[in-house]
């Protein structure tokens, strides 16, 4: 049996175990001891890994909803040592997929499972399940760590949500959290973080705000670029192995143009086709002979604004026969709310005009017994009208959802395949066929 036949199996077998009653998720008095441990250990960490320093603020010890921008894993944990009182944050879903560490945070946190950027009817319910417990809720409106160094786009839905909540509206800043572990990196840096509250607006203030004005408020608060930062404050961050898979986010070479050709070394990223070369230095910026974009903001504006530029000129085939983006080596899983992704089979990628295809030379399914059954060779392929959204997911995985309800993983070792190339040319092409600004690349 090969190697993805066992994986397939023992995803389909995870399918038929029998469940136990589950846990009740949300129980004040336990997380209330949970924290009260918690909180000084987790502050101890982020002063060792990430120079962490807690600044004042004059939060009282009361039910809050948190907004914040988001910049690395560590970004919770910060905001939480920030607020008094237990603290749920909206976490994506794949948290509890770990068989193990999984079930640890919801034990002892009890963070509330969204498919990425998706709030659906339970997940609403259980927010204000938490809310009338007399919890916290913590959310990140980007929903997604920032792949540059600045805020991404957050939608307009979540001002609603402050408005419907009624909750005290607090709005913290994180600063340094980006240098300290960029969302495509493999590797720790050591510098100085922050987790500033910048804002709290009573429900009163908020009852008499429209919801424009409150999404103003959020955008004008949570609004950071951390590499303008680091030209004021000029940060040391120690480490190695600085620019490890930043190919990941930077996919295209400024030198010749070409994507995806960008390969990372050490503290130094270059082109595989001109050669263009450049390193990283501690204050995140970078140098070399011939530097066309010192910083991840700058290089990170051309490459979208070189997307954008391409499919509004139609330097693309329309035709739908070749592909605008191509990788060989990936494996295609259905995903779950919450729980094990199935696999469905090892093959290529291709995002053409239209659409996206995954073409496998041997597909799974799974009998009712939970085996994986080879089904032999199978195109999947999704077309824009039925793609609702398309997200980058960890370092380098890409999650279609397809309609209201099906969502696929596509996941891959190669850190040539950037998954955020894919989402910003997907967005781009969808966008420009339904006659529309080239102005947002989703997350």
């Amino acid at each position: 049996m090969s190697e993805l036949e066992e994986k397939a199996v023992k995803a389909g077998k995870a399918d038929k175990t029998k469940k136990k009653k589950p846990e009740k998720r949300y129980n004040l008095p336990r997380h209330k001891f949970w924290f009260g441990i918690g909180k000084p250990l987790t502050m101890a960490y982020l002063k060792i890994i990430a120079g962490f320093r807690r600044t004042r603020n004059d939060l009282t010890k009361r039910p809050y909803m948190i907004l914040c921008n988001h910049a690395c894993d560590l970004d919770p944990l910060m905001v939480i040592d920030s607020v008094p009182g237990v603290v749920h944050a909206l976490a994506s879903d794949h948290l509890f997929k770990h068989p193990v560490f999984g079930k640890f945070v919801a034990h002892i946190a009890g963070p509330i499972p969204i498919v990425r950027a998706q709030m659906d009817l339970k997940s609403i319910k259980e927010a204000m399940q938490v809310r009338k417990d007399g919890g916290s809720l913590l959310i990140f409106p980007e929903a997604n760590c920032c792949f540059s160094s600045k805020t991404s786009y957050i939608a307009p839905a979540i001002a609603k949500l402050v408005k419907q909540f009624r909750m005290p509206l607090a709005l913290f800043n994180v600063k340094g959290s980006y240098l300290t572990r960029p969302r495509w990196s493999c590797s720790w840096r050591k510098g100085r973080t922050t987790c500033e509250l910048v804002r709290v607006i009573e429900p009163e203030e908020l009852a008499e705000m429209s919801v424009d004005e409150i999404y103003d408020a959020i955008c004008d608060a949570l609004s950071f670029n951390e590499m303008e930062y680091q030209r004021e404050k000029h940060v040391k961050f120690k480490g190695h192995d600085l620019l490890d898979g930043a190919e990941r986010m930077l996919f295209q070479c400024p030198e010749c143009g070409r994507l995806m050709t960008m390969k990372s070394e050490g503290d130094s990223i270059y082109c595989t086709e001109c050669g263009y070369k450049v390193t990283m230095n501690s204050e995140g910026f970078f140098e070399g002979e011939n530097v066309i974009f010192d910083s991840f903001d700058r290089w990170d504006d051309w490459q979208r604004e070189q997307a954008a530029k391409l499919v509004s000129e139609g330097r693309f085939d329309a035709t739908g026969q070749q592909p605008l983006l191509f990788t060989p080596v990936n494996e295609l899983y259905k995903a779950r709310r919450a729980s094990k992704n199935v696999l469905l089979g090892e093959g290529s990628l291709a995002l053409y005009s239209d659409r996206i295809e995954f073409v496998t030379d041997n597909a799974f399914e799974t009998d009712e017994e939970g085996n994986a059954v080879s089904v032999g060779p199978k195109t999947f392929v999704w077309t824009f009208d039925e793609i609702s959204k398309l997200s980058c997911v960890h370092k380098n995985r890409i999650q279609i959802a397809v309609g209201e309800k099906d969502y696929f993983e596509i996941h891959s070792r190669n850190t040539y395949r950037s998954a955020y190339a894919y989402m910003i040319y997907f967005y781009c092409l969808k966008r420009h066929a339904q006659g529309k600004p080239l102005d947002f690349f989703g997350m």
